[in-house]
């Protein structure tokens, strides 16, 4: 069955199969070769391409990995690639300050630095510099030490300024952009064309459809088994989005993505959690990284997860027949990879009850690298504090463990004390008897059983800067 999308400026259709991923279409299929092949693993961002999904006020554009992206999910969207962001007869400004400014050598990365640029613009009404440079975390480069680059996004931003518009899925905030030389003239119009696509249809097989939300894990590592399997995107199922209060707590869909975790600033009154989650991989997986994604994956070393379990985290499953249950998150890992969920339950949302007052938190990842990278350890704390008494506290860890820990020993081991560079050391050693890593490729047992206490000691130096250096010996 063909499915239908838009593509640049044209309305066009394929018959490759859902599963195969849209590198391949673009490239081998509809033979653009602007977008570039590099790692295949979300890693190198030179694959970037912009993904239009209409809403009842307009469109909302988001920069992803091609490399990641399942054809299926091109079914009524707006694709763009980067000879879709071209004007005719000359440079988008965003194409011209690269050129200008040098931002381009030999020129294999730069398409997917210049789709990552129009994408931040096209996701928010006030850009600035510092906003630029973050979109364009997720785009490798090995010619040009990334300065001119910074000073091309830079430029482009004072260029622009803030947009009249009221929403960036807006086709005000379109205009404005058209106006601005950052889009071509067509863009605007998308709106009415996206919704006369032919949406429907679906993929006739035996097999079982592979339930998938945001991809960004198993495309990396399996997407030669997924091309040919008929699939499930969640990310479609309206039950399995959005944010809202619900009883004094927060109900989390588990669609919902990282992105929209960051804009919705739901973590914003757990402070240095929401800090944190630009810590998690680059812009393109963040938009499309969801969050049950990241804790059904079942990932030792899973950011989400180990936030969120401090929170009192609960999920909410419910099987195919409609029966529903929940659960903490604590005790949804069973073994590694293994989770208590049975084959046909789905978890369909999270929960986080109303935070206490003074409550302070922390969030503490080591990693090769600071960004774009996974953990060799990673571990949260929050503490409830009654002046400097620890009232309660909870720590979680990941890494150290076949599972994402919650360290029930060492909270309890630091609950009633005072919150000092004594009990840091305290509770860095029930930390560090508490786990039980084992030696791979991204340390020694002993490394990280060593490391996570230090991590332990920085939640304390985070929350309380005046223990200053004696909080870590």
């Amino acid at each position: 069955m063909a499915l239908h999308f838009l593509l640049n400026r044209y309305e066009t259709e394929t018959t490759m199969p859902g599963g195969a991923v849209v590198l391949d279409l673009i490239r081998n299929g509809l033979h653009l070769t602007g977008t570039r092949e590099g790692c295949r693993e979300g890693d190198c961002g030179a694959c970037t391409v912009l993904i239009g999904t209409p809403l009842a006020e307009g469109v909302s554009y988001r920069a992803v990995n091609s490399c990641l992206l399942p054809v299926a999910e091109l079914r009524g969207r707006h694709l763009v690639t980067i000879e879709g962001l071209t004007p005719e007869g000359g440079l988008s400004i965003v194409q011209k300050a690269f050129v200008d400014l040098g931002a381009s050598q030999c020129g294999f990365c730069t398409p997917g630095m210049i789709v990552s640029m129009t994408g931040y613009l096209l996701s928010t009404l006030e850009p600035t510099g510092k906003g630029a440079a973050d979109a364009l975390g997720g785009n490798i480069c090995r010619c040009t030490g990334y300065a001119a680059v910074r000073r091309a996004a830079e430029e482009t931003v004072r260029c622009i300024g803030p947009s009249p518009a009221c929403s960036s899925s807006s086709p005000a905030h379109l205009e404005f952009l058209v106006e601005k030389g950052v889009l071509p003239e067509y863009f605007p119009g998308i709106s009415s064309r996206i919704g006369e696509l032919d949406t429907g249809g679906t993929v006739n097989s035996d097999a079982r459809p592979v339930r998938l939300a945001g991809g960004t894990d198993l495309f990396a590592v399996r997407a030669g088994e997924l091309r040919e399997m008929p699939l499930e995107l969640l990310c479609r199922d309206p039950s399995l989005r959005g944010i809202r209060r619900e009883e004094g707590s927060t109900v989390l869909g588990a669609a919902v993505t990282v992105t929209e975790l960051v804009e919705s600033r739901v973590l914003r009154p757990y402070g240095d959690f929401h800090d944190s989650l630009d810590l998690v991989s680059s812009t393109q997986i963040r938009n499309r990284a969801t969050l049950g994604g990241n804790i059904v994956n079942a990932s030792p070393i899973g950011d989400l997860t180990v936030m969120l379990m401090p929170l009192g985290a609960e999920l909410l499953l419910r099987s195919e027949a409609g029966a529903a249950r929940t659960l903490p998150l604590h005790r949804f890992f069973l073994g590694y990879r293994k989770l208590d969920m049975r084959e046909d339950e789905l978890l369909e949302s999270v929960r986080l009850p109303a935070p206490d007052p003074g409550i302070l938190c922390s969030f503490e990842k080591v990693s090769m690298r600071r960004h774009m990278d996974i953990a060799s350890v990673n571990s949260a704390a929050l503490f409830v504090l009654s002046g400097d008494t620890i009232v309660s506290a909870e720590i979680s860890a990941g890494g150290v463990a076949p599972v994402p820990m919650l360290l029930a020993n060492t909270s309890r081991a630091i609950a009633g004390r005072t919150l000092s560079a004594e009990t840091a050391g305290t509770a860095a050693m029930a930390a560090m008897e508490e786990v039980s890593p084992i030696d791979d490729v991204r340390g020694s047992a002993e490394y990280k059983r060593k490391l996570l206490g230090r991590l332990v000691r920085a939640h304390f130096l985070k929350v309380r800067p005046e223990l200053g250096r004696e909080a870590l010996p």
